[in-house]
């Protein structure tokens, strides 16, 4: 009897979670299939009934990775009760601040190998930045804002900024203190409380 789709979704999944920390931690280059195959506890040919090599693991595990931080921006910003500039930076926080968390120094070949593996990657920024620009054009704050910018260019240019998550070591908590002050200063929204991580 064939395993049911579900369970082989299930178990891909599960394969796909214990993998992103590896190349988080080692990059692309450096991560093996043993290495993959040994955190989703299965053996070499095991990881092979799923997927055709190190290559398509990657891809759908940066797939999935970016998914679940498409759903964490989701999540930030539909906090409705709270001010735009705390929604922002937590989508902000949420699509890169994680980064700081799940990828080390060593391991920052995985933008270059996801840039390198086609659309599917690039289709989440584009994902990304248009939830940014959603979340502005539909907020009464921004729109009382004497912003010369459109909302979409202020989604670029957060974007811009949000990828210097990877320029130097920092903490998340200082990390979202910047996006603080470049949301602040480029949607030119008014302070609220401050910032608790």
């Amino acid at each position: 009897m064939a395993p049911s789709t579900n369970s082989s979704d299930e178990k891909r999944d599960s394969i796909l979670r214990a993998v992103i920390p590896v190349f988080g931690r080692l990059g692309f280059r450096k991560a093996t299939v043993e290495d993959l195959a040994e955190a989703a506890g299965l053996s070499k040919q095991g990881l092979y009934l799923h997927f055709s090599g190190k290559e398509d693991v990657f891809v759908a595990a940066m797939q999935r990775y970016l998914e679940d931080g498409l759903h964490f921006v989701d999540e930030a910003l539909a906090t409705a009760d709270a001010p735009l500039l705390d929604r922002l930076v937590d989508a902000m926080g949420a699509w890169f601040g994680r980064h700081l968390e799940t990828f080390t120094p060593p391991s920052i070949d995985v933008i270059g190998a996801a840039h390198q593996s086609g659309s599917a990657i690039e289709g989440y920024t584009t994902a990304f930045k248009a939830r940014i620009e959603t979340a502005l054009m539909q907020s009464d704050e921004f729109a009382a804002t004497e912003n010369i910018c459109t909302p979409g260019e202020l989604s670029e240019v957060l974007f811009r900024f949000g990828l210097t998550w990877k320029e130097a070591r920092q903490s998340r908590a200082d990390f979202r203190g910047r996006v603080r002050l470049c949301v602040r200063a480029c949607c030119q929204l008014n302070t609220s409380a401050p910032d608790a991580e």
